[in-house]
């Protein structure tokens, strides 16, 4: 079969049919290309509806494998010798305006602790399937958490796709790798006679309204302490519009969402009943914030104005205690409850998800799918009775 080969090894084009070449530009059927791949074994393409479109993707395919050439000052080159650590930093900080602060967090704690010790100074250039690999046993033979390993995965690939399309690296180094399987755990939720026990052991209103927020609304713990006065924008609808950081402690975007945006939820009248309570007590700040530094309830001894990640958790271990419940629920089991509640009563997941914030439904029916009503068995009924 005739072809013909471009040079410097690029390849060869060629068509399968029986037409001789001299007949090719007037014959209908389509070109094939043949060229080797970065690896050295051969591979064919067709498809191709004329010389120059079959040329062009040789040419493609042989710039791609060997590189930019050497004597430009690229900018895929200047990323290519960088080392991983110093690329990571610019990208997350060019990134930074579009993305909220806890996911900045998130990212930054995932480069200092898990990938730049074992990729730091590593070129750009250089990464290929097996240093992923090597990072991702490192991480196991370390005994890292699923869940850290699944987030220093997905930084890693955000960081190297980013480098990939800028042109510093050629192929997939991610390509065949397995990510971290991580599988939540079941969660753990109180029964609504272990709530009441809580609610009545609770040592201050504070902890109280927490409480109520979080089993009652579906809240986080940082959107629970940005609990404010303005948020009741109707009597049984509650709007979550932020939170307040763990680390930083104030105000910030929620989680998921940009600065000003927010989501609603129902608002029973139990905890409706209890914020207005609360506020009547011991009022709120000028900014409509109930649950502050010196606010009443909120304890003069706190280092920040408003309350952080520690400052209850004290009080919710002892609560527990004088509530005699034995199991190790975390005040993230109240939000739990929540979902909980929700869906035993028959609340559409999709609802559930949306009240919850939810990143996606995915996010709902992994963590809450034990909590479904088995529906199999409930459609072969309803199928029965129409047969």
């Amino acid at each position: 079969m005739p072809s013909k080969t471009l040079t410097r090894g690029m390849g060869t084009f060629f068509k399968e049919c029986d037409h001789p070449e001299d007949r090719w530009s007037k014959c209908p059927h389509p070109y094939t290309i043949r060229f080797r791949d970065a690896t050295g074994r051969q591979r064919e393409e067709g498809g191709y509806t004329n010389q120059d479109k079959a040329k062009d993707r040789l040419i493609a395919i042989y710039q791609t494998k060997k590189g930019p050439l050497k004597s430009e000052n690229t900018e895929s080159q200047q990323i290519a010798e960088m080392r991983f650590e110093d690329f990571a930093a610019r990208y997350i900080s060019n990134r930074k305006r579009g993305l909220a602060s806890n996911t900045v967090d998130q990212y930054e704690g995932s480069l200092k602790v898990q990938l730049n010790p074992r990729l730091g100074s590593r070129r750009i250039g250089t990464f290929t399937p097996g240093a992923i690999e090597d990072c991702l046993g490192g991480m196991e033979l370390d005994k890292v958490g699923l869940a850290s390993q699944k987030n220093a995965y997905l930084v890693l690939k955000l960081v190297i796709d980013a480098a990939r399309h800028r042109g510093a690296i050629s192929l997939d180094p991610f390509l065949d790798v397995a990510p971290p399987d991580y599988v939540p755990k079941e969660v753990i939720i109180p029964s609504l006679e272990e709530l009441t026990s809580i609610r009545e052991a609770a040592e201050g209103d504070d902890l109280r309204m927490v409480i109520e927020l979080m089993s009652g609304c579906g809240h986080r713990n940082g959107e629970a302490h940005a609990a404010n006065i303005k948020a009741i924008v109707a009597d049984d609808v509650y709007r979550i519009s932020e939170q307040i950081h763990g680390n930083k402690i104030q105000p910030a975007a929620l989680k998921h969402r940009k600065r000003g945006e927010f989501r609603e939820t129902p608002l029973p009248r139990k905890t409706h009943d209890f914020f207005t309570y609360f506020t009547d007590t011991y009022g709120a700040d000028k900014n409509g914030y109930v649950l502050t530094k010196g606010n009443g309830a909120g304890s003069l001894r706190m280092k920040s104005y408003f309350y952080g990640d520690q400052t209850l958790r004290w009080r919710w271990n002892r609560c527990l205690e004088r509530a005699g419940v034995s199991a190790r629920y975390t005040m993230y089991s109240l939000r739990h409850y929540f979902a909980s509640n929700c869906l035993s009563h028959g609340i559409p997941i999709t609802d559930v998800a949306e009240w919850m914030g939810h990143k996606s439904i995915e996010v709902t029916y992994r963590i809450y799918r034990h909590l479904l009503p088995g529906s199999i068995s409930r459609a072969a009924k309803i199928l029965n009775d129409g047969l």
